[in-house]
């Protein structure tokens, strides 16, 4: 199966970008979290992406961001069944990777959360953007509006390219932002962020609190 047609396959099902990385890439992913040890057979990560819109990150309620990203990643996951399912019926192993939740690593002290797989890692290499120092995916069209997704698969795939850095060098921006200090330009630290970004309603549910790493990055096409 060629490259063009898994990128046909995701588009065809709702992503509006995708890159291909072959898991030799994430040859620096920590024990337990590597495609292989996931899917022992894996060869490639199909990584693909929704953005969020522009006018979610400036609205006074704090309402339409969490509904929309809610429902971005419940259609990711979507994508991401629909993706391994077509493979599979083609006579190819693939596995669907969650977007978010469940985490089956889970560090109550320090708050932290791991998905199986490190979706932003895999999409860096697979081309779809870079690391910022806000440790988001920048992206030269959405800037850091992606969320993702990604199927593993034994299919040996050709692989996009990887981009040069989005971040602007020297920009500290996002780092000045943060109003808990959780990053450092390198890694975010999780107990500080959520313990301001998630915003319990008396009323029942949560909203997300905080986009302010997001909204001042020059990158962020916000």
């Amino acid at each position: 199966m060629e490259r063009l047609h898994i990128k046909a396959i995701a588009l065809r099902l709702g992503a509006d970008l995708c890159g291909i990385t072959p898991v030799d890439r994430l040859s620096g992913a920590p024990k337990g979290f590597h495609p292989s040890d996931i899917l022992a057979e894996a060869r490639s990560v199909i990584v693909f992406a929704k953005p969020m819109s522009q006018t979610a990150y400036q609205a006074k309620s704090l309402a339409p961001y969490t509904l929309m990203r809610n429902l971005v990643l419940a259609r990711l996951d979507e994508i991401a069944v629909g993706m391994a399912l077509e493979l599979e019926a083609a006579g190819a192993r693939a596995l669907p990777i969650p977007s978010a939740e469940p985490y089956e690593f889970w560090n109550t002290e320090a708050r932290q959360g791991k998905g199986i797989l490190s979706l932003k890692h895999a999409a860096q290499c697979a081309g779809l953007g870079t690391l910022g120092k806000n440790t988001l995916l920048l992206n030269p069209r959405f800037g850091n509006r992606l969320w993702l997704g990604a199927v593993l698969t034994d299919l040996e795939l050709e692989p996009d390219p990887v981009l040069e850095p989005q971040c602007l060098e020297g920009c500290t921006l996002c780092l000045e932002a943060c109003p808990q200090g959780a990053l450092d330009g390198i890694t975010l630290i999780q107990k500080r962020c959520r313990e301001h970004s998630f915003l319990a309603s008396e009323g029942g549910g949560w909203f997300y609190n905080c986009c302010r790493c997001l909204q001042v990055c020059p990158a962020g096409v916000c």
